[in-house]
């Protein structure tokens, strides 16, 4: 029996999250802009991934989907420039 009871909480709190995300407008506005994927591999960070997308957006931008392969050394973000 508690054992039921803890797995409809964990199903109800996994539900919430969900909702929470779903109802997000902010991604909805970005996607009339145009994305580009950056990749940083090897030995670069975060930073340097950053620091070109400053280089290619001077007034700001928008980033999304994250990778990062430690095996492989690999890192890729999305990013849009601000208007």
């Amino acid at each position: 029996m508690k054992q039921s009871n803890i797995l409809q909480t964990i199903l109800a709190s996994t539900l919430i999250c969900l909702s929470g995300c779903a109802q997000n407008n902010q991604l909805a506005k970005l996607e009339s802009h145009e994305w580009t994927t950056l990749t940083c591999s090897g030995f670069l960070t975060w930073h340097e991934c950053r620091k070109e997308a400053r280089a290619i957006c001077p007034k700001g931008f928008y980033t999304a989907d994250y990778l990062e392969n430690y095996t492989i050394q690999r890192r890729e973000m999305s990013v849009a420039c601000k208007s």
